[in-house]
């Protein structure tokens, strides 16, 4: 393990890259000269001998013309040895003398001379400066360069090799600058077939056209031809893609670090201190003498000025089995520790790893702390990336949840690499509440993963739907995700079989950064073919390693099963209120209860009903009472009027029901009207003009009705509750009160009716 391992991890990379350029270019440099000594390309106009041409019996005749000289097959002149054909079989003239590679055609200077066979002898053809020839196959003359006479094939190799060379140039400065490979490679093609396109265009024009711009300007021909291949491929295949992690994070209003503030809630007479008040003021803020006269509002430890010190959690490490050891090779002042397993000490790939420290005083007692972490080491706190635990919250106990990727595997751009041959660090630092630790040392939790093949199994971790659950009736498909503990291509079938048998791909999330907040990835599809009334079973299996070859992946052998229960119709099966509904007693409202009665659907009818006086989807938002039960109801409080409501109510398998109830309501605010009242034999005998209760007092008027308990009339019917008797009692004065069944009654002095017994 090295110190320092992210710029290790930097430089090693650097080194890598320059090492594969420097080799791609040497390469490509040794492949041009191999071909540069087999292909020749020079214009006609520089093909001048260096020397003389000889003359006498082993020449061809007087310099710079061979038209009148015949001679001997096999005879020897300064361009080589003529063969039995007349023909030049080797060369061994100057490197400005073109021979085609059968003999029989060669220029010096402005001059072409062709072998005339039947002639026997080489005539001439005098051409101006600068014409270009083409002969075809290979020619022996100048070396590879940018102008030539050369033959189709030539210009093809030429091109070749140029847009070779453009190519693994763009393509290592491209990556070396951040690019992404399709970035990379989209810019390395396009250059590079710009290249081969242009001057391949290049020399063709400039090895056959005669006349003209293609002659004159063949350079520039090959540059716009070569530009033009460049743009279009590059249009067509570059996608400027980037990748960024972009992270909300909502925590609770932190106070101010320390406690200088601290003092302030004490200040006000008036306005006692509320511990809320005193915390507030400042982290370190706290009350003293808790429920006496002298509570106050102090900063507590003030005279604190050392950073919380970490302590390694056992009991938070999972999975079961991993231990903290020392970690020596963190460098001082940073101390540090190594997370092991029992076996060979490192992670297997995509492991949920959970740890956790807390966090003391020097002296060992525990202190509440606000913690860090970050993937590199920065200088201060503040500088760090994350909260432990994604908490701001000022703690002792500390814990930290991750899923380790594998560090050997390609993973998106906006991954970064924070591992050095399977090593990770995750770099960690606390401060009090006084804010000290800003720039204490950090505390290193290292691990490492294992780097063998990857040979275990994907594992679906569980399912958005429970399993179990009761599904919509008659319903088209069911959405679903399935939560995958790593990057894995998944399929389910209603069949338990194989991953390749299985008919129906789900759409899955690879990307490290793309993972959830369980940290699993996500697959997501839908399920069709779900029968009402049945259980439904759906068989879900997964193949990892997407991007790795068919025989490096681990395929689940396992089905994971998924039950769905088919359902019926939800059905509302009785609604109310219904009718009239009167009130009175004194206010304008009436307690009404609206009432919903639920069945069938799923679990047997077992609803959440909500209620609405519109009748709008969305407009139903209001829970009534008895949700996930059968009988719903809801009680209002209602003024006089006439009243729809409307309910929809929703089973835990998504149907729905709706209904409506309508009902009036009548307020009653006045007393009860005595309307006669009389002697029948032995009772005293009232009507009122509506149901009521009566009561008297043989005292005065000055009573409450609530307050009789003996004197009260009873009802000569039970059915019919405006007639009412009580005991005759002669010489006796009756002070007499009604009042109706919505609570109006007469005054607590006033009397509805005042009789004497002598009287009637």
């Amino acid at each position: 393990m090295k110190k320092n391992f992210l710029n290790e991890r930097m430089r090693s990379k650097k080194f890598v890259a320059f090492g594969e350029m420097f080799l791609l270019i040497s390469l490509s440099f040794a492949v041009s000269f191999i071909f540069a000594e087999e292909v020749g390309v020079v214009d006609a106009k520089t093909a001048t001998p260096t020397t003389p041409i000889a003359t006498g019996g082993a020449g061809l005749g007087s310099a710079n013309t061979f038209s009148s000289y015949t001679t001997a097959k096999g005879g020897l002149n300064s361009f080589g040895v003529i063969g039995a054909d007349g023909k030049i079989s080797s060369v061994a003239a100057s490197s400005n003398t073109l021979i085609s590679s059968d003999g029989a055609n060669l220029i010096n200077g402005a001059n072409k001379y062709t072998w005339d066979a039947s002639a026997g002898a080489w005539k001439s053809t005098t051409v101006g400066a600068g014409t270009k020839f083409s002969f075809g196959g290979l020619f022996k003359g100048s070396a590879f360069g940018p102008h030539g006479a050369a033959g189709v094939f030539s210009a093809l190799t030429s091109g070749a090799i140029y847009g070779g060379l453009v190519y693994g140039a763009t393509l290592l400065i491209a990556n070396a600058l951040g690019l992404s490979n399709s970035q990379a490679k989209s810019l390395a093609t396009g250059l590079g077939l710009g290249t081969f396109a242009g001057t391949t265009s290049g020399f063709l024009a400039n090895n056959f056209a005669t006349t003209g711009f293609l002659a004159q300007h063949p350079a520039i021909f090959g540059t716009l031809i070569g530009a033009g291949v460049a743009t279009v491929i590059i249009l067509a295949t570059y996608k400027k893609e980037k990748k960024e992690i972009v992270k909300f994070e909502c925590f609770p209003w932190e106070a101010p670090l320390g406690g200088s503030q601290c003092e302030i809630c004490n200040e006000n007479p008036l306005l006692p201190c509320s511990e809320y008040r005193c915390k507030s003021l400042g982290q370190a803020c706290d009350i003293i003498n808790k429920g006496t006269e002298e509570e106050k509002c102090v900063w507590i430890n003030r005279e604190d000025t050392q950073a919380p010190k970490i302590i390694p959690w056992d009991e938070a490490l999972k999975p079961i089995g991993l231990t903290y050891r020392p970690d020596p090779t963190i460098s001082p002042p940073n101390t540090g520790f190594r997370i092991v397993s029992q076996d060979n000490g490192c992670l297997d790939p995509f492991t949920r790893l959970e740890f956790g420290f807390t966090t003391v005083e020097i002296n060992d007692k525990p202190e509440n702390a606000q913690c860090k972490i970050d993937l590199e080491l920065k200088n201060t706190y503040d500088e760090m990336s994350s909260f432990v635990g994604n908490t701001n919250i000022f703690r002792i106990e500390h814990t930290q949840e991750i899923k380790i990727p594998s560090p050997f595997t390609e993973e998106g751009d906006a991954v970064p690499d924070i591992h050095n041959n399977g090593i990770y660090t995750l770099w960690t630092r606390c401060i009090d509440a006084n804010g000290n630790g800003q720039d204490s040392a950090a505390v290193a939790f290292r691990f490492c993963v294992n780097r063998g093949p990857d040979l275990r199994e994907p594992i679906i971790e569980g399912f958005s739907i429970v399993d179990g659950s009761p599904v919509r009736f008659d319903v088209d498909s069911v959405p679903i995700e399935v939560y995958v503990n790593e990057p894995a291509e998944c399929r389910w079938s209603r069949q338990d079989k194989a991953f390749d048998a299985m008919e129906n791909p789900m759409e899955c999330a690879t990307e490290t950064y793309q993972i959830n907040s369980e940290l699993n990835y996500v697959c997501a599809g839908s399920l069709t073919g779900v029968k009402n009334r049945e259980s439904n079973n759906f068989y879900f299996r997964c193949k990892d390693q997407p991007n790795k070859p068919e025989n490096e992946r681990n395929v689940m052998t396992e089905s994971k099963n998924l039950l769905l229960k088919g359902t019926e119709e939800l059905v509302i099966l009785d609604v109310g209120p219904e009718g009239i509904f009167e009130g009175g007693g004194g206010t304008n409202v009436v307690t009404v209860n609206l009432t919903v009665e639920t069945g069938h659907g799923a679990d047997d009818g077992a609803a959440t009903c909500y209620f609405s006086d519109v009748n709008q989807e969305s407009s139903f938002r209001v829970p009534m009472q008895g949700g996930g039960t059968h009988a719903h109801s809801q009680p209002l409080d209602l003024i006089a009027g006439d009243y729809i409501y409307h309910f929809r109510c929703v089973d835990a398998g998504g149907n729905s029901a709706t209904a409506q109830t309508n009902f009036s309501v009548e307020i009653d605010t006045g007393i009860p009207e005595i309307t006669r009242a009389f002697r029948d034999r032995d009772s005293l005998k009232i009507i009122t003009n509506e149901d009521a209760k009566c009561v008297y007092s043989l005292n005065s008027c000055n009573y409450n009705i609530e307050e009789v308990t003996e004197t009260i009339f009873r009802y000569e019917d039970a059915q019919k509750r405006t007639n009412h008797i009580a005991p005759w009692a002669v010489g006796k004065t009756y002070y007499v009160k009604c009042a109706d069944f919505q609570g109006n009654q007469p005054a607590p002095t006033s009397c509805q009716l005042i009789v004497q017994g002598s009287e009637l």
